[in-house]
């Protein structure tokens, strides 16, 4: 998994690349968690790129999102791959995130 963090003028987009599992998900639960303590306008996730998406990185796109909430700052799921799409409606996780795009 590659992660490309730029800080936008709306705030900061995490554009994510690769498989998201167990062994990659920790790099970025510390990416997120790094974004938020910045407390830009919005943390925006791009993942269009991403072709598998685990439990484990469901559960830190959730963590994120649970940080994000707690710092008032809007989470954004950009451009979700067809893979990603299908395990959050899988998992019945679609509705919980504000989703842009794709």
């Amino acid at each position: 998994m590659k992660l490309k963090v730029d800080e936008i003028e709306s705030g900061i987009l995490i554009d994510v690349s690769g498989e998201v599992d167990m062994e990659s998900s920790p790099k970025l639960r510390d990416e997120l968690k790094k974004a938020v303590k910045k407390k830009p306008a919005s943390l925006r996730l791009r993942l269009a790129d991403v072709p598998y998406i685990d439990s484990s990185g469901i559960a830190v796109l959730i963590e994120g999102m649970k940080w994000a909430q707690g710092k008032k700052i809007p989470y954004v799921l950009v451009d979700i791959s067809d893979s990603v799409r299908d395990v959050l409606k899988l998992s019945r996780l679609l509705e919980a995130f504000t989703i842009e795009g794709s």
